[in-house]
């Protein structure tokens, strides 16, 4: 009896071992991916405010009156009414 009962705690001890290695692998992959997931927020707030300002930009060069087009345009000269 007291081998059966050996033998099956021994089985008790590897079960309970290998659940807490699984455990403690879930947790790190499980942090990895929040610290990942944190940084690529990050990055997409910096993108975001990168777009604003590109769009900010671009609303004020489009609202900046093109010198070319507002200018008179001067007569043309013809050589031969001279």
């Amino acid at each position: 009896m007291e081998r059966r009962t050996g033998c099956l705690q021994s089985n008790v001890n590897f079960l309970k071992a290998s659940l807490t290695k699984a455990s403690l692998d879930s947790q790190q992959k499980i942090d990895a991916a929040n610290r990942q997931i944190d940084a690529l927020k990050a990055t997409v707030i910096g993108l975001q405010k990168t777009v604003a300002d590109l769009q900010g930009q671009v609303q004020a060069l489009s609202r900046k009156p093109d010198a070319a087009k507002d200018a008179p345009k001067a007569p043309a000269k013809d050589p031969a009414a001279k």
